[in-house]
């Protein structure tokens, strides 16, 4: 989260349990509805872990058993950890937060199933964002066919797109100095995707967290995406798009329920990275199953905390239920993207 006080430095955890507090102290200025969200997070929820990740400043996390793996919880020598693990996934943009506590062989599982789906999923999105994964590029969104050829990177002067003359993926507004862009999403399938935000929010959750989610951490490593743990349309991912050159940077949070008696869900893991803002419940039968699905607000995102930091257009907010199993092919993406002088 940009422009807040200068112990946001490195890789390290932020703040105290009195994040949001904090937050309203030292961004005043937040609009009205940003104000409110806090209050209501605030009265429900503690903040327990909370990074900013920057590029070249490292954080490593360490479990009080060494040599155990988190996730399979197998230890040395029947397993071995000799592949850095990263605490989310590369193509995020992180490259400073990893774990010691995952195996070669759950980093293995993870990087060819769910993670896979993640990356699929959000791959049109961090093209256009310009978001470095791995080998420290921007994926290149690309078609080529007896049909059709089109070609969308990054190179070293910005976006770039290489397509036939008439080709319907860009639009070009000269009045508006508008391009709409519409591009083919990769093939997902969605229960996946969720299942890699909580396998990223396992990561993170401290020691001491950890029995209240073992039904997640053996959902996250189960194949069969038609074994359920959360139901459909229950806590749908809370998704935020906002306009601008990386206006929001690299920021991971957890929040957790103050007390039992309180009738939301009991952990919540926020994804902040370059013009998208994440936020999703973490599955915990063991602590939730008196919670019925109730609606949270979206939590406030750094423009709307500092009105100084004003957006080039709309801030855009959607629910998305990703509980589905079946794999979603044909998707498509569109967006609209200015240029020219402001």
């Amino acid at each position: 989260m940009p422009n807040a006080p200068n112990h946001q430095h490195g890789c390290a955890l932020l703040f105290a349990e009195d994040l949001m507090a904090a937050l309203e102290t030292y961004f005043p200025h937040a609009t009205e509805k940003a104000k409110t969200a806090l209050r209501f997070y605030d009265q429900h929820y503690v903040s327990i872990g909370q990074w900013i990740l920057q590029p070249g400043q490292k954080t490593v996390l360490r479990s009080s058993q060494p040599g155990t793996c988190r996730f399979c919880r197998l230890s040395v020598p029947r397993v071995t950890f000799k592949t850095e693990a990263h605490a989310l996934p590369e193509c995020t943009g992180n490259k400073s937060l990893t774990t010691e506590y995952e195996c070669d062989t759950c980093n293995h599982i993870f990087g060819t199933g769910i993670e896979n789906d993640f990356g699929a999923w959000t791959k049109a999105q961090r093209t256009l964002s310009g978001i470095k994964g791995k080998k420290n590029q921007v994926p290149a969104l690309k078609e080529v066919s007896s049909d059709r050829q089109w070609r969308l990177e990054h190179d070293a002067i910005g976006l770039k797109l290489t397509h036939d003359k008439g080709d319907p993926i860009a639009v070009v507004d000269e009045t508006t100095k508008h391009i709409t862009l519409t591009v083919p999403c990769d093939p997902y399938t969605p229960v996946a995707v969720l299942k890699a935000f909580t396998k990223m929010a396992l990561s993170l959750l401290p020691d001491e967290e950890m029995p209240n989610f073992q039904h997640a951490l053996a959902w996250i490593r189960n194949p069969d995406h038609q074994v359920r743990l959360v139901k459909p349309g229950a806590f749908p991912l809370l998704y935020t798009f906002v306009p601008g050159n990386d206006p929001l940077g690299n920021f991971v949070q957890l929040l957790r329920r103050k007390t039992d008696d309180l009738s939301v869900p009991y952990a919540l893991f926020i994804l902040t990275y370059g013009n998208e803002v994440f936020q999703t419940v973490i599955p915990s039968p063991e602590c939730d199953a008196h919670i019925a699905g109730r609606g949270l607000p979206y939590f406030p995102n750094a423009r709307e905390l500092d009105r100084d930091l004003q957006p080039i257009g709309s801030v855009q907010r959607e629910p998305i239920d990703l509980t589905g199993c079946a794999i979603v092919k044909g998707e498509m993406m569109r967006t609209i993207m200015r240029y020219g002088p402001s």
